[in-house]
This record gives structure tokens, C-alpha cells and sequence, in this order.
């Protein structure tokens, strides 16, 4: 898997696991692995302009462990995947979630550098979401 498929699938596969996670489904191990993913210097800015690091980060998806009904869903849609450096790629998706039968919408764009010993290959380096209707 080159670079660009290696960070499309790690997008695909955290949003898989946060479903998991949240809804209580996904054990602690899972999370370990999660972890990983994550660049100890990540940076996301959420879509109300908090930018908060990998700690933060890891700590609250730790917290929210089975804090959302079994029907919580959360479908990406990628929009574009680029190589920008040589082992820098950029991903841009949308995320749709429904949480209690309230849907929103953000559209994401997400630095990921390779890293062999991440999940897929790839951290997440950089994160900026934007609140966008539906």
C-alpha cells in the first residue's frame, strides 16, 4: 500500500474504531492500538477553533468510552488524498454522524507523516475541522 492508501485507510478504520469505542463495543486494547495513531505532537483544531494536542485527545476519546447509544453511526466520505512531501500526505473527507437521530456534519482536512509503527502505517499529524450543513 503506497502512502496516499495507507492514510485514506487509517481515516476509514479510526472512524470505524471511534464508533466502536464510543458506543462501548471496542475494549481496551483497541484503544492502545489507537492510540498509536496519533502523533505525540498532533495538533486538531476543532470546529469552534479550540486547538487542543495528542494528550487531550487521547484522554477524552479515553473518557468517552460507551458514553453514545448503540445506534450512533459515523459515515466518511473522502473528498481528496494527495501526496504533499515524501512521506506527508493530505486527506480531506467529510465526517456525517448521528447521534440520538441528530445528524451533523464537518469536513475535515488531516496531515498524516509515515510511521511504520502506527496502525496503518501513518500518524495523524495535523487536524482542522469545519462545521459544514448538511
Amino acid at each position: 500500500m503506497d502512502l496516499i492508501e495507507r492514510a485514506q485507510a487509517e481515516v476509514i478504520n479510526r472512524h470505524d474504531f471511534f464508533v466502536e469505542w464510543f458506543t462501548g463495543r471496542a475494549g481496551e486494547k483497541d484503544m492502545e492500538v489507537s492510540a498509536r495513531a496519533f502523533a505525540p505532537d498532533m495538533l486538531m483544531i476543532e470546529p469552534d477553533g479550540k486547538m487542543i494536542r495528542a494528550g487531550e485527545i487521547v484522554g477524552m476519546i479515553t473518557a468517552a468510552r460507551g458514553k453514545r447509544p448503540a445506534d450512533f453511526e459515523i459515515r466518511v466520505e473522502l473528498v481528496a488524498a494527495r501526496q504533499i512531501g515524501n512521506d506527508i500526505a493530505l486527506v480531506t473527507y467529510d465526517e456525517h454522524q448521528v447521534i440520538d437521530g441528530q445528524k451533523t456534519a464537518r469536513r475535515s482536512s488531516a496531515v498524516f507523516s509515515a510511521d511504520p509503527e502506527a496502525p496503518e502505517g501513518v500518524v495523524w499529524r495535523q487536524l482542522q475541522e469545519t462545521w459544514i450543513t448538511t
